[in-house]
């Protein structure tokens, strides 16, 4: 398939993906007061962001992923800023790809969204800057391997023990905020400790020549046991008063930290967010 030539820096700044979203843990034998599983089949935890610079506590991410026949079929994630409002939206649906979803992502407070849509078997990813602005689209054809948005961790469980074992594995992204699609490598950089338990960190950037030593990396640290992401450093997915996305750390900590507590973080369990304005 034919590649987005126009790679600078903000092609991979705008890698929303939302790779804190993309934090589907693979949920085995989760910690108690890590997620919460609820009697409807839907599993629940939090993610904790804060700026890369100065550690500044930014937004929770609240997730709940449900399944079907150990499959995720629906993801819903909302991002609660510091003052306990709803920032953003997204609902993502995995029943025409498994690492690929169909999804819609709105900020309320700009009207931004961006997306995917199937209908029909063609695949169209949609941007949108703010609620009176026209929408962008551009259609893409699937092309194995690939992810877009939250189905990054699917397809890094898929392929979790060549990485672990130090293989360099490449595949396809799409990311619709920038209405591209790149080639990206990920491998692993070592082995580190989160919260006092063994971790792997993994690397993900451009597969290109020369490029890739002049854009951000993104950073991931995951337990090696039960393949769930642990921490994310890299571009987020949430804006800033200029309207532009910035790096963060997000951290799925075993409980919530107390700063975000004191900001009005919703708890992991299921529903915690149902009330919350929109």
């Amino acid at each position: 398939m034919r590649r987005s030539l126009y790679l600078t820096s903000s092609a991979l700044l705008a890698i929303t993906l939302v790779w804190a979203a993309a934090a589907a843990p693979a949920l085995a034998q989760p910690h108690a007061d890590r997620v919460n599983v609820n009697d409807n089949g839907l599993t629940c935890f939090n993610g904790y962001a804060y700026t890369r610079k100065g550690g500044d506590y930014r937004y929770t991410e609240h997730h709940e992923v449900r399944r079907s026949h150990g499959r995720i079929t629906t993801w819903n994630v909302t991002y609660i800023g510091t003052h306990g409002q709803v920032i953003a939206r997204k609902h993502m649906n995995f029943s025409a790809n498994p690492t690929v979803p169909t999804y819609r992502m709105v900020m309320p407070k700009s009207g931004y969204a961006e997306g995917i849509r199937h209908h029909n078997g063609r695949w169209t990813m949609f941007k949108r800057e703010s609620a009176d602005a026209k929408t962008q689209t551009k259609a893409f054809t699937i092309d194995e391997p690939m992810a877009a948005d939250s189905g990054f961790n699917p397809l890094v469980q898929q392929h979790f023990d060549d990485l672990n074992s130090g293989q360099t594995f490449t595949f396809n992204f799409v990311v619709a905020g920038r209405q591209s699609v790149l080639d990206l490598k990920a491998y692993k950089t070592g082995n580190t400790t989160f919260e006092g338990r063994p971790a792997v960190n993994f690397k993900v950037e451009l597969n290109m020549f020369l490029i890739g030593n002049f854009v951000p990396s993104l950073k991931l640290t995951y337990d090696p046991r039960t393949e769930r992401l642990l921490e994310y450093r890299g571009i987020g997915n949430m804006h800033n008063d200029q309207g532009k996305v910035y790096p963060v750390r997000v951290r799925y900590d075993r409980q919530m930290p107390a700063v975000a507590k004191a900001h009005g973080a919703p708890a992991a369990r299921c529903g915690s967010t149902a009330a919350s304005a929109s």
